[in-house]
């Protein structure tokens, strides 16, 4: 029998005291760190060694997340400087062909929003291809609100639920998990498998409706507006450097495609596929700032660059706060905060947990996917998954259960709640790029969404 201690006791509470803050949709890094202090104090038995180890769990959290906030922040920074030349528009224009009807724009849109999100991350990626593929859409007869289902639906709920090329979040639920990132990847597969064959086909059914209620009449839409300064910028560079734009955006296609083959063939997996794609965002930015920008082009790459890590320093600064508390509970990362010998603090919980109470794999992934959407209510979808990583360790640690499996259970229930789905607060972006509501957005894609997660769940549950 494991023997619970007051330091667990306190994290216990301290989870209970974050997962309800979430659910009453507040912000968790003051509760964060208070616990985080709290638990420390119990933990050392000193003032002094409880303030140092709130902020060594902060220093551990950076460490272990800085590699994810820097490849999205620079291909952030990329995308920014690819719709700014006018290159963004070149390589989308092939597509932007084929898109005659609202059905076709529709699973067009989708697609492309998926496979660059899977590239550039879906912020970024919504920003790019939205502006460049809406208009078309809209012409074709594709409702704004049917258009933001699309880009909510795939650029969300496939891929920023999986991550596959990026692999943020499989990376932070991996660790959190004490696990490796290809495992987790993998488990991902039929998961998403299972969200596409439901998810995707109700939300098709539900905006056929809208394109039905227009009967041919055309869709009344507020096209986006800038300011006059990035007019001008656009108007300025966009037809700079013509001939050597057109041989870069196959150069940038094809490097991509190498990034891609590279890492399917060395197994190329978790920082160091992140390097990888990293180091060849960073040369692209190089090549495009000399040839298109010329005398500019070392003040355009800071410029776009300081923007870039602006965005993705604003995306994680909570997610730092999170991962800092349960970091200390976590065997893997306890010892770099509080020393040798630490306690692992969550997986005696589970097991302490397991050996009161029988269990079975179908309540081991119902609370696991409870927990990955309560979590999501914040409204991030990245917040949550030190938490869902670590109870995956929890629940299938002691009871043998296959951790992979409740790593990526987690990370979807998390992501598809939280970011971009059903959460009318997530779904901003797309909300804003469509010129929609986004509480109306949240409520159409509320249905599909819920009906894919069950199918998600049911999956699960049969792989653990």
């Amino acid at each position: 029998m494991v023997e619970l201690t007051a330091p667990h006791w306190v994290y216990l509470a301290g989870i209970v005291v974050v997962l309800l803050t979430m659910a009453l949709r507040k912000e968790t890094p003051l509760i964060c760190i208070v616990a985080a202090f709290v638990l420390a104090l119990v933990v050392t038995g000193s003032l002094i060694a409880a303030v140092q180890a709130v902020f060594n769990a902060v220093l551990v959290a950076f460490h272990e997340l800085l590699g994810i906030v820097a490849i999205i922040s620079i291909i952030v920074a990329l995308a920014r400087m690819l719709e700014e030349t006018g290159m963004a528009d070149m390589m989308f224009k092939p597509v932007r062909r084929i898109i005659k009807t609202p059905s076709v724009a529709f699973w067009v849109m989708g697609v492309v929003i998926m496979v660059v999100a899977w590239l550039i991350w879906p912020s970024p990626a919504i920003a790019l291809v939205g502006a460049l593929l809406l208009p078309a859409a809209i012409q074709a007869g594709l409702p704004p609100i049917c258009a933001g289902m699309a880009i909510s639906m795939f650029g969300y709920g496939v891929a920023l639920t999986t991550d596959f090329v990026i692999q943020g979040a499989p990376s932070l639920s991996a660790k959190a998990a004490g696990i490796d990132v290809s495992a987790v990847m993998s488990a991902s597969i039929p998961l998403v498998l299972a969200w596409a064959a439901v998810a995707l086909p109700l939300t098709y059914l539900s905006i056929r409706k809208d394109i039905r209620a227009l009967n041919g009449r055309p869709v009344q839409w507020e096209p986006f507006t800038c300011t006059a300064e990035q007019q001008c910028e656009l108007d300025r560079w966009s037809a700079a450097a013509p001939g050597f734009k057109k041989v870069m955006v196959w150069v940038i296609g094809l490097l991509f495609l190498l990034n891609i083959a590279a890492m399917l063939i060395y197994k190329i997996r978790g920082g160091d596929a992140t390097a990888l794609l990293g180091g060849t965002v960073g040369l692209i930015m190089v090549a495009v700032a000399l040839g298109v920008y010329g005398k500019e082009g070392l003040e355009k790459l800071t410029t776009h660059g300081r923007n870039g890590f602006r965005f993705g320093v604003r995306i994680f600064t909570p997610v730092f706060f999170i991962a800092a508390f349960f970091f200390m509970g976590a065997s893997g990362t306890a010892a770099s905060i509080f020393g040798e010998g630490s306690p692992g603090l969550l997986f005696d919980l589970g097991k302490a947990f397991s050996e009161i109470v029988p269990f079975s794999r179908v309540t081991a992934a119902v609370t696991q996917a409870v927990v990955g959407g309560i979590t999501g209510l914040d409204g991030s979808g990245f917040s949550g998954l030190p938490l869902t990583g670590s109870l995956a360790q929890v629940l299938g640690g002691p009871t043998g259960l296959d951790m992979p499996t409740l790593t990526a259970l987690g990370q979807f229930f998390c992501i598809a709640v939280g970011g971009g789905c059903i959460v009318p607060w997530a779904v901003i972006p797309a909300a804003g790029i469509t010129g929609t509501d986004p509480v109306e957005l949240a409520g159409r894609n509320l249905l599909p969404t819920l009906a894919g997660l069950l199918a998600v769940l049911i999956v699960a549950i049969f792989l653990l």
